[in-house]
């Protein structure tokens, strides 16, 4: 089940798998995140960008309190050739997306993805469970390097650790 972390307490949502044994590295899968209305996101036109792909729940805490941090480094790295780029996975997410990015305002792209979308985007398996937000960080040539789900203690510092990834993510050239 892909678990979203609110407060203390954490619960089950819809079905996913865990971020924290996906193999990392490994190419991210090209897929076009939709949005609800567009041409959708598609994550292949980022290369030779860093880019943060943030799996998150429209309705959890933590990925709501993740949407400030992810619009503090979008401004503060997006002339340096990154992207934050943001998908909702929760069960009809493609009708909850306009409201929340009205009260939320990501100043990235964002959209929605199925549960196997997001176990395909994830490398996960069914059995595995994760915690939401799930970041990928993906090098400038498409390969992802780090996976991480929100029960980590990566989440516990979680803007000074990506501030931190993507520095270091940024400084190496390809």
């Amino acid at each position: 089940m892909w678990k979203k972390k609110s407060g203390l307490a954490a619960f089950t949502v819809a079905f996913v798998a865990s971020a924290l044994w996906a193999a990392t590295p490994r190419p991210l899968v090209d897929m076009t995140i939709p949005v609800p209305s567009g041409k959708g996101i598609n994550l292949k036109s980022y290369r030779g960008k860093v880019l943060l792909v943030a799996v998150i729940s429209t309705d959890c805490g933590p990925c709501i309190a993740s949407i400030d941090i992810l619009n503090r480094v979008q401004k503060d790295f997006g002339a340096q050739a990154f992207q934050v780029v943001a998908a909702a996975g929760d069960p009809n997410a493609q009708y909850l997306l306009e409201p929340f990015k009205q009260r939320y305002r990501p100043i990235f792209p964002i959209g929605y993805l199925s549960t196997d979308d997001i176990i395909r985007l994830g490398a996960f398996t069914k059995e595995d469970h994760p915690f939401a937000p799930i970041f990928l960080f993906v090098d400038r040539k498409g390969v992802v390097r780090q996976q991480l789900s929100g029960d980590s203690a990566f989440f516990k510092s979680e803007e000074a650790s990506t501030r931190r990834v993507i520095q270091d993510m940024l400084k190496v050239t390809n």
